[in-house]
């Protein structure tokens, strides 16, 4: 009785096992596809993606629907990890994301109308920080462009995708971003550079003027700025005009 107990256990042990290795079901997905207005072409490209993953994808084969509405039409299947159920899908029409979103069910058919417009679109690494604040801009603009034109409001320009600028004044700076010569997307004061640590006569660099400045505080020719108290024991001493003169000289440590 004993054994026969024991091999039901085993047996109940196997099956709950298995249950547990069942993969979850895809989500399917059909609808209609427009860019700009119009019905989007055959080969068309839709992409899902879950945190950023791409969990699915389908080629459109008639302009404008992907997926279909009979039984055995081929439609996008999105297919989750354990953990993503309940999580949003993101979709995109050939890289560009699309207005509309859904919910990760799995083994659920749903119709989910997609549509991209074509604009300029960009975004920052960083947009605040002390000088020289370099940025890392990335591209994300709709409809597939293939011209850039950024303008980075100190003087600068670019024509590659997601270029890369570095800030040397202090400053607020408006961004500027045109796509294939009409597309423009502006963002005024994007960009904030402030003075770097240690620069006291505002001109955006630590130089002799700063350290002079400094080495008055610690003999009482100058009112003292706690912003200089780079040693952090709560006054302005010698160590502090030490350490910007040698910052100043070698640039070896920061300030």
């Amino acid at each position: 009785m004993r054994v026969r107990r024991a091999a039901w256990f085993c047996i109940l042990l196997l099956l709950i096992g298995m249950a547990s290795a069942v993969p979850l079901l895809p989500a399917e997905f059909r609808g209609s596809v427009i860019i700009d207005g119009s019905p989007a072409p055959a080969g068309t490209v839709i992409t899902a993606r879950i945190d950023g993953r791409d969990c699915g994808s389908l080629t459109l084969e008639s302009a404008g629907v992907y997926g279909g509405d009979a039984t055995f039409d081929k439609r996008l299947l999105v297919c989750g990890r354990d953990d993503d159920a309940g999580k949003t899908i993101a979709f995109f029409v050939d890289g560009a994301r699309a207005a509309g979103t859904a919910v990760y069910t799995p083994g659920t058919s749903v119709r989910l109308d997609l549509a991209v417009t074509s604009g300029a679109g960009f975004s920052a690494d960083v947009t605040a920080g002390p000088a020289p604040l370099t940025v890392r801009f990335t591209d994300e603009s709709t409809g597939d462009p293939k011209l850039w034109s950024w303008t980075f409001g100190d003087g600068g320009t670019s024509a590659e995708q997601n270029p890369v600028h570095t800030y040397g004044v202090p400053g607020t700076y408006t961004v500027n971003l045109t796509v294939d010569n009409s597309a423009t997307l502006s963002r005024p004061g994007y960009i904030t550079v402030t003075a770097p640590k240690g620069d006291f006569n505002g001109n955006g660099e630590v130089d002799i003027g700063d350290v002079s400045k400094v080495a008055y505080m610690v003999v009482g020719k100058e009112p003292a700025d706690l912003a200089a108290d780079f040693n952090q024991n709560g006054k302005v001493d010698i160590g502090d005009a030490a350490k910007i003169a040698y910052f100043f000289v070698e640039k070896i440590e920061a300030l």
